[in-house]
């Protein structure tokens, strides 16, 4: 470069023309490339494949509310009691299970996709907390909670990377042997809490 600045004035204008284009050129390459990917990414499209709720909210009557009351309070009446047991098998207070019983159906309405789908705790998931959130305080639920939050920004960040192809990996044996193998664990688990204290009962009666 010293060489070059050394070089007379009449020489050194074409290589700063040089420069001066190359700069431009790619100034104009990183102005299309940062175009073209918020056009992707922040389209009205992708909005909507984001927020599914915008497309049927437009279109949202009377005669579908009646519909989704009904619904509701179907589903209402089956995921209380779900969400009780759940809470049991995860060893936390029964009102975390009410929580994650209602609270993914409501997340769930503006960034759901079916509207077949039941959303709340499941068996699997229960059995996973109360393994890796227990804590030695009875009734202590804050490595649930922080477990939770973990587990949400994953799949958030799943979500907007678009990484659900990744489940296409997974092959339907071993999902069927993993929710079997949960489902054993789980009956024998409950042993203890349905034929042991009625066994101990029944000894401090005699």
């Amino acid at each position: 470069m010293a060489e070059q600045w050394q070089k007379g004035p009449n020489e050194r204008t074409p290589l700063l023309a040089e420069q001066s284009h190359f700069t431009n050129q790619v100034q104009a390459k990183m102005k299309t490339k940062v175009k073209s990917c918020c056009q992707k990414y922040w389209s009205l499209n992708n909005l909507k494949a984001t927020l599914p709720c915008i497309k049927w909210i437009p279109q949202y009557r009377l005669k579908h509310f009646q519909c989704d009351l009904i619904a509701g309070l179907t589903v209402g009446l089956t995921v209380i009691p779900q969400g009780l047991a759940y809470a049991r098998i995860a060893e936390l207070p029964p009102q975390y299970g009410l929580y994650s019983a209602f609270m993914g159906c409501f997340v769930y309405c503006f960034l759901g996709t079916s509207k077949d789908i039941t959303l709340g705790p499941t068996a699997i998931m229960s059995l996973m907390t109360a393994d890796f959130a227990h804590t030695p305080v009875k009734d202590d639920a804050t490595y649930a909670i922080l477990l939770t939050l973990v587990g949400g920004l994953i799949q958030l960040a799943m979500g907007l990377f678009k990484l659900g192809f990744l489940v296409n990996f997974i092959s339907f044996p071993v999902i069927n042997g993993f929710t079997s193998a949960a489902a054993i664990t789980i009956a024998v688990s409950q042993i203890k809490h349905n034929f042991l204290n009625k066994h101990i009962q029944q000894l401090n009666c005699l």
